[in-house]
């Protein structure tokens, strides 16, 4: 049973090495496309306070 758990400790310490760099860039890529669409988001919502402000000075 010991040699199982060590056979399993050492096998997850293998794969965790080997797809660790793979897990980082995804995750980078990951918060990358989330800044992106968050700051979509933020320009998407000045661009219309900006047009709702010019209606407003217009009348």
């Amino acid at each position: 049973m010991n040699h199982d758990v060590a056979s399993l400790a050492l096998a997850l310490a293998a794969a965790g090495r080997a797809f660790a760099p793979d897990v980082r860039a995804l995750l980078r890529r990951l918060l990358g496309v989330g800044v992106r669409v968050g700051a979509a988001s933020l320009f998407e919502q000045r661009d219309l306070a900006h047009t709702d402000s010019l209606d407003e000075g217009s009348r």
